[in-house]
């Protein structure tokens, strides 16, 4: 019997960052990237498109913010969680991301 994997949308508005996350996921056992997303409305269209059990965001896309993005998934896909993804260290930011 197949072991059932988690399903992970990846959203980064650069690709080579994409391509390094996705490698180490897909190289992990239980880990699968279902989709990829560069921006805010196509993080949202593949989300809607793919129900991923979870999702790994940046926090600053080319378009708008991840946490914009986070906020609108997580009220259309209630039982999805969300990983911030961020090289900042801006703790504005990073606050504004968690749920209050």
């Amino acid at each position: 019997m197949a072991k059932e994997q988690l399903r992970i949308l990846l959203v980064d508005d650069h690709e080579v960052v994409r391509d390094g996350v996705k490698a180490l996921i897909n190289g992990s056992d239980g880990l699968i990237v279902v989709a990829e997303a560069g921006s805010v409305r196509e993080a949202i269209d593949q989300a809607m498109r793919t129900k991923p059990d979870v999702v790994v965001m940046d926090v600053r896309l080319a378009d708008g913010s991840g946490i914009e993005a986070t906020r609108e998934i997580r009220a259309r896909l209630e039982k999805t969680q969300v990983l911030m993804l961020t090289s900042f260290a801006d703790d504005e930011a990073l606050f504004a991301s968690i749920p209050g």
